[in-house]
């Protein structure tokens, strides 16, 4: 008896079939898992920057250098600054005035890196950006301590208690990079308690 092509080929497609299944989950899984078991997160990253600093508060970031990078797509015209943020602790309030013609940026991240909000300063209001960021229970206390008066303030939700706010001002010209250094050192990260029920 002699085996042609297609009998040859209906006998090792089991093969074929369960190698591709075998393959698929292995890559599957691995793909699904490297966000868990990679050691250079974004929050971790930023919190090796700002290891000595004190919690809650900004710290400016040292220029961008080709191959010194300390968070991705960093950019060489635009000045930088974070703060890092634990909810467990307080609220976060993050404050500067509106001015100059110069673009200011503030990205809120959760603790494993995703970004949840952004904003610019275009969003101002009366010249003051004033943002305050909680958990759900705290923006809720805050919101029922002021049923009242509209807030004055954006008021954020982050989806996990530790995060961080990148904060970034762009320089038009070269010449103006300590004027947006000088902006950035103007913004206010503070903590602050929730109000008590």
């Amino acid at each position: 008896m002699r085996l042609t092509l297609p009998d040859r080929f209906f006998d090792y497609l089991p093969w074929a079939a369960a190698t591709l299944l075998i393959a698929g989950i292995v890559h599957l899984v691995s793909v699904l898992l490297m966000p868990a078991v990679a050691p250079n997160t974004a929050y971790a990253r930023v919190l090796r920057v700002v290891a000595e600093a004190p919690s809650e508060k900004l710290v400016a970031l040292p220029p961008a250098a080709p191959g010194a990078e300390r968070l991705p797509f960093e950019d060489p015209a635009f000045a930088e600054g974070v703060c890092v943020y634990d909810l467990s602790k307080g609220l976060l309030r993050v404050s500067t005035a509106a001015e100059g013609d110069d673009f200011l940026a503030f990205s809120f991240h959760s603790g494993g890196g995703r970004l949840y909000h952004a904003i610019t300063d275009r969003a101002a209001i009366k010249g003051k950006i004033d943002i305050v960021v909680g958990d759900e229970r705290q923006i809720d206390a805050l919101q029922g301590m002021s049923d009242e008066a509209p807030p004055q303030e954006v008021r954020l939700t982050s989806p996990t208690k530790r995060g961080f706010v990148l904060i970034r001002a762009f320089a038009k010209r070269p010449g103006d990079q300590a004027r947006t250094r000088e902006r950035i050192n103007a913004v206010n990260c503070t903590r602050f308690d929730p109000p008590k029920d």
